[in-house]
């Protein structure tokens, strides 16, 4: 989901689930749930696997859509 793919950008870019959920304006649960959503689609274990996954993920896209 859109959500799903902000919250992942934001991880990746290295900020803090208390960060993600404050420039989000979600909980930090709902951060958590979100990135375990998103490392299940990506099949990651950590979030340094998140910034190569996204990008891959992206590159599979065909042309015209982003994130």
């Amino acid at each position: 989901t859109r959500r799903e793919s902000d919250v992942a950008h934001a991880a990746a870019a290295g900020r803090t689930n208390p960060e993600i959920a404050a420039e989000l304006g979600l909980t930090t649960s709902t951060v958590r749930n979100y990135l375990t959503s998103v490392f299940a689609k990506l099949a990651v274990e950590r979030r340094s696997q998140l910034g190569p996954a996204i990008a891959a993920a992206l590159a599979d896209r065909p042309r015209g859509i982003s994130r």
